[in-house]
C-alpha cells in the first residue's frame, strides 16, 4: 500500500514563530527540491486562504469573492509537486472546529499534521482545537519556543517537518522580523502591522488583475 503524503499545518500562537510563515513563502523554490512544498507561496496567498477559512474577510475590509476558492486552489497547486505539504498562517490559530474540519477536508489523502509554536498567548484553546483534526495525538505537535530566537525555531521546524534549514537563511527573507517575546505588546503591534500589510498586498492584486483585464478589453476595441 502507497505511503500517504504529508501535511503540515502550522497554526503557531503570535512570536518567535512568526518567521515561519515567510520563510516557508520565500523558500517555497528550494523547499520543493527538499521534498516539502509550500501550499502558499507569497504571505499574501497564505493569509489570504486563512481568511477565508476563518471567514474574517470583513474584518480585514475585503469581499467574500476576493477570497473564495483560495485554499483549495493553493492546496492543488501545492499537490502537483507530489512531494509532502506545509502551511502557516496563525490566523488559524482561533479557528472554530468547523473551519477547522472544512479547512482539512481539501487535504484528503493526506496525513496531516498540526504544530502549534507557543508565544506571547495561551495555547491550551488552540491545541483542544486542534487535536480533533488529527486521527492521532502523536501527530499534533507543540513546538516551545521559550527563549529561542526567529532562527532556532526555524532550525527545530525544519527539523520536525524533515528538512534541513542551513541552506535557508532567514536574513533573506522579507518581513522575517526578530521578535522579543519580553514586549507582548511590540509583538502584538508587528502581528498587527503584519496582517494589515498581507491585506494590502490582496487589494493590489486585485487592483492589478482588474488592470490587465481592462487593458484587454481596450486592446480589443482598438
Amino acid at each position: 500500500m502507497a505511503k500517504k503524503p504529508k501535511a503540515w499545518i502550522h497554526v503557531g500562537m503570535p512570536g518567535a514563530g512568526d518567521v515561519i510563515e515567510p520563510a516557508l513563502a520565500h523558500h517555497h523554490g528550494a523547499l520543493v527540491e527538499l521534498g516539502v512544498a509550500s501550499i502558499a507561496q507569497t504571505p499574501a496567498e497564505s493569509f489570504r486562504a486563512a481568511v477565508e477559512m476563518t471567514r474574517s474577510h470583513k474584518d480585514w475590509g475585503l469581499k467574500r469573492s476576493d477570497v473564495e476558492g483560495q485554499w483549495v486552489r493553493l492546496v492543488r497547486r501545492a499537490q502537483k509537486s507530489r512531494s509532502d505539504l506545509v502551511f502557516s498562517q496563525s490566523l488559524l490559530a482561533n479557528a472554530t472546529p468547523e473551519q477547522v474540519a472544512l479547512l482539512i477536508d481539501a487535504l484528503a489523502g493526506h496525513q496531516l499534521h498540526v504544530v502549534v509554536t507557543t508565544g506571547i498567548d495561551d495555547e491550551a484553546d488552540t491545541v483542544a482545537r486542534w487535536t480533533s483534526a488529527v486521527r492521532k495525538p502523536e501527530r499534533l505537535h507543540v513546538l516551545e519556543t521559550d527563549g529561542l530566537d526567529g532562527q532556532q525555531v526555524w532550525k527545530a521546524f525544519g527539523k520536525l517537518i524533515g528538512f534541513g534549514t542551513s541552506s535557508l537563511r532567514l536574513d533573506e527573507v522579507p518581513h522575517a522580523t526578530p521578535v522579543f517575546e519580553s514586549l507582548p505588546d511590540a509583538l502584538r503591534e508587528l502581528e498587527r502591522l503584519a496582517r494589515r500589510n498581507a491585506s494590502l498586498e490582496v487589494r493590489l492584486e486585485e487592483l492589478d488583475r482588474k488592470r490587465r483585464k481592462l487593458k484587454r478589453k481596450l486592446g480589443e476595441v482598438a
